[in-house]
Parts: C-alpha cells; structure tokens; sequence
C-alpha cells in the first residue's frame, strides 16, 4: 500500500515534520507533539493516526471495499468503508456517493448523520452542471470532494475550521490516489481473470475415450495463466490427435499465444492439412505476431487405434515411449515455432506397442528444482515412465506430480508444468493383474 501512496506519503511526511497529526478535534487539543507519537484521548472517539496506522486503515478499507466485483461496486461500497476505518479518526461524520446522470449529479449512495437526507446544499451548488467541476480533491466548506472513476465521493467533516484544511487536503489526496490505484488493480485482475476464464475453455476438462487406450493430463501454471497448452482432438473413431505446447514466458502474454496455439491447430486439424504443412504455416502466423522476442515449442502427434503415432517436435522437450525394448525420445520435427519464417518440418514416426506409455511433458516438469541447482531432469523422468508403464493413467500423472513437489522440497513450481499420458494396456479391452 506504501508503495500505492507514494505521492500522499510525501505530504502526509510534511505535516509530521511539522508537528501536526492526523486526529480527531479532542486529540488536537491534546496537543500536536504528543498526539503524533501516537497517544489516544481517552475522552474522544477520534484515534490519532501516525502516517503508518493513516496507511493500514486505507488499506483496510479499500480491503473491506472490495468486497464486491468491479468498480461500481467498489465505489457505493466505500462510503460505508469509510466511515468505519477513518470516520473517528479523521472526524468524518457522513460520506456521500454521487453519479452523473443526464448531466447532472444525483446523490446515489448515503452513510452517516445524512444518510437518507437529500444533498447538501452547498454540494448542489458546486456540482451546478452550469459551473465548471472545482479540481479533484477539493474542499468546499466542511465538506471534501475526491473523484472515483468517473464518480465523486463527498466527505463531511466534523470541524470545518480553515486552519485544517492543509491537513485535510494531504488526506483526500491520499484517498483519491489510494482509490484509484486500487481501480487499477481491479481492472487488471479482471483482465487476468478472463483471460484464464477463456484458456481454461480451451484446454479439455477430460481427455476423450480412444479404444483402449488410457488417456490424462494435468497443467499447472505457475501465475494465475500460464504459457502451457495441452489438447486432445478425435480426428475419426480411428485417429486421435495430441498436442503439448509451451510459449515462452509467463504470465497473460505467454498464456495469449498458447491460446493461439491452440486455436490454429484447431483449425489446421479441421481443414485436413498434413501435419508438417499445418505447423508450417502455424509457424508463420506466430512470426508475423511480430513478438519476435517470444516463441512457442510444440508437440503434435496423430495417434492410430493400431498404435502408430506420428508426429511433429517443434523444439519441444522429447516425447518418451516406453516399451519392452526400453525408453525412446522423440526428437523429429525442428525449430521452435515463430523464430524464423523460412523453417521446415520433418515428420517422425513411432509405434505404441501394447503395454507402452507415452509421457508428453514442459520443461517446467524437467526444470523443476534449477533454482536450488539440481532440476529433475530427463533421466529421473525415464526412471519414473519405466516403473509406471503398467500403472493406470490418472494415477501416473498424479504420482508423477507428488514426485515433482517432494523433488522440489514443497517449493513452487518455478514454470508452468503440462503432463500429458497415454497408456496402451498390454491386453486387449482389459488390464493386467
């Protein structure tokens, strides 16, 4: 919140300095010097505030304020907020929500000795749509006027004496960037927030049934949106698509273009393309983003009921098949996608062999650990498909990701973690004991 309050810090520091306080009327009287090291009047309801505690009860009323979703409701939640963080402290004894509406401002939300009553007249006539808005934060008598996103809060003070006004105005400026700092937040978490609302729409809830095979997957990112992208596409009853991509960097950029990822595949898949000539001509559409600093590595497998899975590995962390012969990476592919314009793909070719496991994997899964330099790593990932080959699906993965934390000693994922498994049973329609 310091951070948030900048500004207002500097003049709050200023009245410090200066001996004066933030207090009521009683502790003002109690004298200047004392009140700022913090001393409570016991004989009023008006707490002295040091510019620390000024700061926690803003923080704790924008926090009590956001209760609500958006800025509206934000604003008509203030007034309450207010008056119960700072209305004895500053001898606040009523807060007003005021809108436009045709041009005029109405009084749309009321707290404290005036709620209920119409506006003030003295507000009426400053807020007069025949006069021009007095500059944000004003004080006009015993009231105080700080803009709210396109709404005005109005202030009623409880000592209108013009010896204070200084002091009055450092607290609604500190009021009104607080607020509108935290309006900025908000609309920036709501950005977020859809934005992992619209890619969590895209990645499957559940992987589709495909014969006999066992299919999971998990991705974990390591913000709110990640950079990871996963997805399953039935192609015919004979022929199941898979893809794992991974766009650099974190956050809503990297999860926009995994987005896209996603959506272009979708799209290549419907129009019947080959699959080098689709993640040709995905590649360019990723360069022609012109975010020549990002990329994307990528995976993309067309898996037959028989167990023939071709492929594409666009710099993508190698694929392992696991089968009685041993552990296979699949590297055939290219560059990672967006990079160059010019680059070309091969196409690779595998076979799931009945009682082989395919693990598709980020590099977070390899990179997990760095930091503390000893990543899980390649080798550990085989060992671990070697000893779960036979196991079921969901719980590979999900053992696959208890190992990734007891690794990690309890730590944060560092990157965004996609796994996705696929299992051929060794029998036909069944299991093996």
């Amino acid at each position: 919140m310091r951070s948030r309050l900048a500004g207002a810090a500097r003049l709050v520091r200023t009245c410090v300095n200066r001996g004066e306080c933030f207090g009521g009327r009683a502790a003002r009287r109690r004298g200047g010097a004392a009140g700022c090291a913090g001393i409570v009047a016991a004989d009023s309801l008006a707490v002295v505030l040091t510019p620390k505690l000024f700061y926690r009860r803003v923080e704790a009323l924008l926090d009590r304020a956001s209760g609500g979703t958006g800025a509206r409701s934000l604003a008509q939640l203030m007034p309450a907020a207010l008056l119960e963080e700072l209305g004895g402290p500053l001898g606040i004894t009523a807060v007003l929500l005021l809108e436009p509406r045709d041009g005029v401002w109405i009084l749309k939300r009321s707290g404290g000795t005036d709620a209920g009553s119409p506006m003030p007249l003295a507000l009426a006539e400053a807020l007069d749509p025949a006069h021009a808005l007095p500059e944000l934060p004003a004080q006009l008598g015993d009231w105080g006027l700080i803009a709210a996103d396109g709404r005005l809060l109005a202030l009623r003070f409880e000592d209108p004496s013009p010896a204070l006004s200084p002091q009055r105005l450092v607290w609604l400026s500190a009021l009104q960037h607080a607020f509108g700092e935290r309006l900025q937040r908000h609309e920036l978490e709501n950005v977020v927030e859809q934005s992992r609302v619209i890619q969590t729409s895209l990645l499957p809830a559940t992987p589709p049934g495909f014969g006999d095979y066992e299919l999971a997957a998990a991705s974990l990112p390591a913000r709110i949106v990640g950079g990871d992208a996963h997805d399953f596409i039935v192609l015919d009853e004979d022929t199941l698509a898979i893809a794992v991509a991974d766009a650099s960097g974190h956050g809503l950029p990297a999860a926009l273009q995994a987005r896209d990822v996603v959506v272009g595949l979708r799209m290549g898949v419907e129009r019947d393309m080959k699959i080098t000539r689709m993640i040709e001509k995905l590649n360019r559409v990723i360069h022609a983003s012109g975010l020549v600093s990002r990329f994307v590595s990528l995976v993309f497998g067309e898996l037959e009921r028989n167990g023939n899975f071709t492929y594409v590995n666009a710099g993508h962390p190698p694929p392992l098949l696991c089968d009685d012969h041993g552990v296979h990476e699949l590297t055939v592919g290219g560059l990672v996608l967006g990079p160059d314009v010019t680059a070309r793909y091969k196409q690779g070719f595998a076979h799931l062999d009945r009682g082989a496991a395919l693990v598709m994997v980020t590099d977070g899964v390899l990179e997990h650990g760095t930091t503390a330099g000893d990543a899980f790593g390649e080798e550990r990932l085989g060992e671990w498909l070697r000893a779960w080959r036979e196991g079921p699906a969901d719980a590979a993965v999900a053992d696959l990701l208890a190992r990734l934390r007891q690794h990690g000693e309890g730590a944060a994922f560092e990157d965004d973690v996609t796994i996705v498994y696929v299992r051929r049973p060794r029998a036909a329609g069944g299991f093996p004991s």
